[in-house]
């Protein structure tokens, strides 16, 4: 039996949509892969059915969203014999309703941040430095909840369709590098390099806020992640239909049972020893890629060389024709955005009273 033969025999036994294709046509395509293609492309061009920023990356193993006819899915692929198998997983449907639980969680909050405060005026004028590192501790706690509590929320709004979208004419050239400087003020981490490449005023319709929230989201993972002395290259690329966001680090890398599941909500190993968020940060980043008409690519050179993640952003997103006043951040704001999205790996000196004053 031809290895096409015993691959198409194994994964018609699947319920997951799986495609096997070889010299860029379909070889093979399961039932599920029918229905949700609607109808049977084997023999057929691979580019009737999976999108080129995916037939084009070169990598043994990755995984990257994509809109399989008019549906988000996440697909993942690997090769194998000179074949490329491609599983197909549709977004679920499900509805969330943890509105009320957040907003209780987020009234706690106020209170714990508030307290923090009083202790910390208390500390500043008594000269005490226990208090304030108590404080420095309050203080990192509140951020890390606040942030799984605000990516639970933004996913429950993806989810429901009730996320606000205020996208505006900006130079994302100029938001990337503004965040990319006020994260190497406060991440001073063991000689840690942050880099930044792309041209000149690259002008686009997007959501300045939540382009902000999708860059300090890949900085986290990747700060995290890096050893000491470690490199974090950022680059921006237009393309004729897309703004090509990638960030590439010379970290842990992720092992390729873990690469399947990143874009996953709750799906990650739990680990005590290293710092790391809910499972929802890369969700997040997928989210807010799908509402500017991309894609992300996330591809690991192995376990211990590094991650490169690749957020595709359409250029066809319209121009508001409302007379919206633009969306600014304050001072004020932008940095409380920077202590949430990076609160799992800055140290806890970042995380003073005096800092946010």
């Amino acid at each position: 039996m031809s290895d096409t033969k015993l691959l198409s025999a194994a994964f018609s036994l699947l319920e997951q949509a799986v495609v096997l294709a070889k010299k860029e046509r379909i070889a093979y395509m399961n039932n599920p892969a029918i229905s949700l293609a609607g109808r049977d492309l084997t023999g057929k061009p691979l580019s009737l059915l999976i999108p080129s920023h995916i037939t084009n990356t070169q990598a043994d193993c990755f995984v990257s969203t994509a809109f399989i006819g008019t549906k988000p899915c996440t697909v993942k692929v690997t090769g194998y014999d000179g074949m490329r198998i491609f599983a197909i997983t549709p977004d679920d449907d499900v509805k969330f309703g943890n509105e009320a639980m957040c907003a209780n969680i987020r009234s706690s909050l106020a209170n714990i941040k508030f307290a923090a405060s009083c202790i910390s005026v208390i500390g500043e004028n008594e000269e005490n430095k226990k208090l304030i590192e108590y404080v420095c501790a309050l203080n990192r706690s509140y951020y890390r909840i606040k942030r799984s509590i605000d990516n639970a929320c933004l996913l429950t709004s993806f989810a429901n369709g009730t996320q606000p979208f205020m996208p505006e004419q900006l130079d994302i050239t100029a938001v990337c590098k503004s965040v990319i400087d006020e994260v190497k003020e406060v991440a001073g981490k063991d000689g840690l390099s942050i880099s930044f490449h792309g041209e000149e005023k690259i002008r686009m319709v997007a959501d300045r806020a939540l382009i902000c929230q999708l860059l300090l989201n890949l900085l986290s993972n990747s700060i995290a992640h890096c050893p000491k002395n470690g490199r974090i290259s950022v680059a921006l690329l237009r393309t004729d239909k897309n703004v090509i966001l990638s960030v590439d680090d010379n970290g842990e890398g992720i092992s390729p049972d873990e690469i399947s599941k990143s874009l996953e909500r709750y799906k990650h190993k739990v680990s005590l020893t290293n710092a790391q968020g809910s499972g929802m940060g890369l969700a997040v980043v997928r989210a807010i890629a799908q509402l500017h008409g991309g894609a992300v690519i996330i591809e690991s050179r192995g376990e211990g060389k590094g991650t490169s993640v690749r957020v595709m952003l359409s250029l066809d997103i319209p121009v508001p024709q409302s007379l919206n006043a633009v969306h600014t951040l304050s001072e004020t704001d932008y940095l409380r955005m920077i202590l949430t999205e990076l609160s799992d790996c800055l140290p806890a000196k970042c995380f003073s009273e005096i800092l946010e004053d």
